[in-house]
């Protein structure tokens, strides 16, 4: 599924702005500048060609930042996936039992 909007794209949209903010650090306007040159031309690609039909398709090289939904986001399902096979289901029980009307009558004046 192609997404209509990316986080390379808003970023890309909003630059001038991240970058007068200053509201970011160097260490995040340079994580920030990765997400934004993700999957552009700007890091270079290479391109995928048939040998029977001679289509040919143009796959632009990832940042492998991180912290990039489009470069990490299949290593972050893998790794949830993983991690809930590690969790413990304990078995739960909870009873209710009908209080006699003496009791609720003793608690519902006392905590008040």
């Amino acid at each position: 599924m192609k997404w209509k909007f990316t986080i390379n794209h808003i970023i890309e949209e909003h630059w001038e702005n991240i970058q007068q903010s200053g509201q970011f650090n160097s260490f995040e306007l340079r994580h920030l500048n990765q997400l934004r040159q993700c999957r552009t031309a700007t890091l270079g690609g290479h391109i995928n060609a048939c040998d029977q039909c001679g289509h040919f398709q143009i796959a632009y090289n990832s940042c492998r930042n991180r912290h990039c939904p489009s470069c990490q986001g299949l290593k972050r399902e893998e790794w949830i996936i993983k991690q809930e096979a590690n969790l413990l289901y304990p078995a739960i029980y909870m009873g209710f039992y009908p209080r006699k009307k003496i009791y609720r009558n003793y608690f519902s004046t006392t905590l008040k």
